[in-house]
């Protein structure tokens, strides 16, 4: 059964049953007021969200509420606090949240209450920590974070070197032996070898497993028959650790899927064995899974940060289409920077893949894995998208500490326009963003100290930082600059489907449509509304919709099931000579176009 959200359109009675008082009783005095931020801030200040605090004190200076002596006062206490907090998080290990509160110092200019610390320090403290835990994926992804791989001394370069050699990380090697030839130190002749060979076509099989999940039996007009979803896997870890696609194993994390579900792999080496597996950590958004299963892989693949994918380029991928082992399809990149995602981009590639390919590899032509298969469009032949392996390790150390994996948002969605500026077409009620001031008609100049000019630069800064962080924004409103530092705040999945809880749809209508609207009138049976912006290249333009073309609203629906929103218009298109007609806009609730 589909679920959906439908929006009638019924004429609003408010029931007062207490009258006056009662709406009275809901004022609060400023003298409250200033108590309840008082004691919110202090209780903020006492535990460990001192970002949060810093963030409130920030937009309380644009109030009169306080003074500045004592908001001062505050804010040095907040960031005592986070130097506090920095220390105790590395005492105990936790060297990722001591990365991200350092670097809120760095935001704020206070490293120097922590003169004992810097970011290679501790990126290089995280790193031989995970190496202690066993961790050399997550090593190796964590040494890449480095401002400059130079901060390793000769001892540190050749552990590294061993790591990436032992876990057929190239990418890394290739780095690491540079910085020998920087040194004018000879590097190990196996690492060299090893950067000059090329996988065969067998290894690369060997790395592979298909992805069985068994969810029992369906019924089909009226007869049962096997429920199976297959996908395909590969190797990163020697310790069994594989990727593969969330799709292929969302019935094992879905909190509300309720039937039955059992995971397995199965190898090229053994296709008539089904191993029992787990899934470890994912993420929805990138639709990525890492599992485990209790087995020595022959061969394993190794992520890179290799951005230049040129259209023309050959690929393979090596998957399980329609459940067929140990199959490997060739073709090229048919273009890079295809925006299904609502994080990151896609490469399109004409590499024939088939239901069953989902999660498998795609290396190019030295056998370096480049991407990872996530979609095709079955109507289209050739048509099918890979995610770019540098976006996946923007994450994939989080994907070994279990659970779904997180991301950071401002709370703003943003429309790329024509001049490469990024302009605020929404603010999300109560986001960093609205706590901050930002307001839609703002355009974003800077984050993190980063200039954004597309919506994938202003990601790829967000995505190196983690929910709770402090970072800078600037933006230009008529021509002033102004700034302010913002608490990040953790992304919901879906930002349209979580706002649709707290907002009216028509506030949605800029992200979801790329229009601006004013209500001009509502009775008993419809709500009717006036154009007053149409953003280039959006759904709204796209259909043909003008500035001053007034519509009333019929309805409006959203299909959880589809992941679709769905408006129905009556409107009068200046364009067509204000005739009547009925026009459908629709949009997917997983917009690229939140930050």
């Amino acid at each position: 059964m589909q679920r959906l959200i439908r929006l009638t359109l019924v004429c609003s009675v408010v029931i007062v049953a207490s009258g006056c008082a009662g709406v009275q009783s809901r004022i609060v005095e400023p003298e409250q007021r200033k108590q309840l931020i008082e004691r919110d801030i202090g209780e903020k200040i006492d535990s460990e969200q001192p970002e949060q605090a810093i963030q409130r004190i920030g937009a309380l200076r644009r109030e009169s509420l306080f003074d500045d002596a004592l908001l001062d006062q505050w804010h040095q206490q907040a960031v005592e606090r986070l130097a506090e907090l920095l220390r105790s998080a590395v005492e105990e290990d936790d060297y990722r949240v001591a990365v991200g509160r350092y670097r809120s110092l760095e935001t704020l200019k206070r490293t120097d209450l922590v003169p004992e610390y810097s970011l290679p320090s501790l990126l290089l403290d995280f790193a031989q920590h995970q190496l202690e835990q066993g961790n050399d994926i997550a090593a190796l992804h964590t040494l890449l974070r480095l401002p400059d791989l130079a901060v390793l001394d000769d001892e540190g370069l050749q552990e590294f070197s061993d790591v990436a050699l032992r876990n057929n990380n190239r990418y890394v090697l290739e780095q690491l032996v540079a910085l020998y030839r920087d040194r004018e130190i000879d590097a190990a002749q196996e690492y060299v070898d090893f950067i000059d060979a090329t996988p065969s076509a067998s290894d690369l099989i060997d790395g592979t497993a298909t992805v069985w999940v068994n969810k029992g039996v369906r019924l089909e007009r009226g007869v049962g028959v096997p429920d199976r979803v297959i996908g395909s896997g590969f190797f990163i870890d020697k310790r069994g650790y594989l990727i593969t696609n969330y799709h292929v194993i969302q019935s094992e994390v879905d909190p509300t899927y309720r039937g039955y579900s059992r995971l397995y792999v199965r190898l090229p080496a053994a296709q008539d064995r089904r191993i029992p597996a787990r899934v470890i950590g994912y993420d929805r958004i990138f639709d990525i899974a890492l599992l485990k299963v209790e087995i020595d892989p022959e061969y394993i693949f190794s992520f890179t940060e290799i951005r230049s994918l040129e259209p023309g380029a050959q690929i393979f991928a090596i998957g399980s289409p329609g459940g067929l082992e140990n199959s490997i399809t060739s073709g090229i990149i048919s273009a890079t920077g295809r925006r299904f995602l609502q994080l990151g981009d896609a490469m399109q590639v004409d590499v024939p893949l088939n239901p069953g390919n989902s999660g498998g590899p795609v290396v190019n032509s030295k056998g370096d894995l480049v991407g990872v298969v996530f979609a095709g469009i079955p109507q289209f032949q050739g048509v099918n998208f890979a995610i770019p392996s540098y976006w996946i390790n923007q994450f994939l150390p989080r994907l070994y500490e279990a659970g779904e994996v997180t991301h950071p948002w401002l709370g703003v969605a943003v429309h790329e326009n024509s001049n490469r500026r990024l302009e605020i077409v929404y603010v999300a009620p109560n986001s960093a963003a609205d706590i901050a001031g930002l307001q839609a008609g703002d355009v974003l100049t800077d984050i993190g100290g980063w200039k954004p000019t597309r919506i994938g630069d202003a990601q790829t800064v967000l995505l190196d930082m983690a929910p709770g962080e402090l970072v800078s924004v600037q933006w230009e409103r008529d021509g002033t600059e102004m700034d302010a530092i913002l608490a990040l705040s953790e992304r919901p999945y879906s930002p349209v489907e979580d706002l649709l809880e707290r907002v009216s749809a028509e506030d949605l209508f800029p992200p979801l449509f790329g229009m601006d609207t004013d209500n001009i009138s509502t009775n008993r049976w419809q709500q009717n509304y006036v154009v007053t912006r149409v953003y280039p290249g959006s759904i709204a333009d796209e259909t043909g919709l003008s500035e001053r073309d007034p519509f009333s609203l019929q309805n409006w629906r959203v299909d959880l099931e589809r992941r679709i929103a769905v408006l129905q218009i009556i409107i009068r298109q200046r364009k067509a000579g204000f005739l009547e007609s009925g026009l459908q806009l629709a949009s997917y609730l997983e917009l690229d176009n939140f930050l």
